[in-house]
């Protein structure tokens, strides 16, 4: 039986990996930053432990390296983009230890994780549409055209972002912190696609209309598109950078173009729909670090779905 270790089993991501983790026959370890009563998929688990914040890098590291000794871990998982910064780096030392690290190449995380040099390069080698994006802090002037959009450069779930509608609001928003990027502001709907690409350029997507979504941006209600043209557009995308393993990318529709947002580097936190649909992302992304391939997509259907709340004692009576 393999043993395979999840970090952030708090996030969305967590509760569908793990199921399908168990019915592949592995053993799975889980951490999280909060106590295991404090969610469901501590508990779903088959042994958990609480994790140290990864800002503090040195003693998070130290951690989980020591739990991939004491589990002999053979695959690691992090579910959280400021895990995945910290991990990435090192991921040659867990090889050397015997573990897979799910992660992207660190060349390749850092440049998915960059908004600014990600959409440069996207535009440049004409890959596919993406939103004129700027740094606020070298083109800063008065004529500039509103509404703005600033995102931290390497942000995630919308933390940080600001709408600024002139000038001013532009040069409060730049004094607050030095790593904001500026993008045009559109409205639209946004469409989020799970991707897993192997080393044999072997590539399999699946979109979603993201139809109801939370303010950080955790889609609740969806549309599977199986047939969109994005799973095209993201194919090339992942060739273009040499992806291997499971990422999100996200975009947004407007004027009937759809507009490179972002690649998350890791499982979206709604791989569940994606998983739920037919397309076993967990498996595949274990496919992709072992170096297999995972030839082409099994047929999907059209469908909308939705998350189902539903509240679980987790300690007392």
């Amino acid at each position: 039986m393999k043993t395979t270790l999840i970090t952030a089993v708090g996030s969305a991501a967590a509760s569908p990996v793990i199921e399908r983790l168990h019915m592949l026959g592995h053993r799975v370890i889980g951490c999280d930053i909060y106590p295991k009563e404090w969610n469901a998929a501590s508990s779903e688990v088959d042994v958990f432990f609480r994790a140290e914040l990864s800002t503090n890098e040195q003693a998070y590291l130290a951690q989980i390296m020591k739990a991939v000794k004491e589990y002999d871990v053979a695959y690691l998982i992090p579910l959280t983009d400021l895990e995945v910064d910290v991990l990435c780096s090192c991921k040659a030392a867990f090889v050397q230890m015997g573990c897979k690290l799910c992660v992207l190449d660190p060349a390749v995380s850092n440049l998915c994780r960059d908004k600014l040099l990600m959409a440069q390069e996207l535009s440049d080698n004409g890959i596919c549409t993406t939103i004129p994006t700027f740094s606020p802090y070298d083109q800063l002037a008065d004529d500039l055209m509103y509404p703005l959009m600033l995102k931290p450069l390497r942000g995630r779930s919308s933390q940080g972002q600001v709408i600024a509608d002139d000038f001013e609001a532009v040069k409060a928003a730049i004094s607050t912190r030095n790593d904001y990027i500026a993008q045009p502001y559109l409205p639209g709907d946004i469409f989020t696609v799970d991707v897993a690409r192997d080393s044999h350029g072997n590539c399999q997507t699946l979109v979603r209309h993201e139809l109801l979504r939370t303010a950080n941006g955790l889609g609740t209600t969806v549309q599977i598109l199986p047939d969109h043209p994005l799973n095209e557009t993201t194919a090339r995308i992942a060739a273009f950078v040499d992806m291997i393993g499971v990422v999100n990318m996200e975009f947004i529709e407007n004027g009937g173009a759809y507009h490179f947002l972002e690649v998350n580097p890791r499982f979206s936190g709604g791989v569940g729909f994606s998983i739920a649909a037919g397309i076993d992302f967990a498996a595949l992304n274990l496919l992709c670090h072992e170096g297999a391939a995972i030839g082409e997509r099994q047929a999907v259907s059209e469908c909308i779905m939705t998350r189902k709340i539903q509240p679980i004692i987790t300690t007392g009576k």
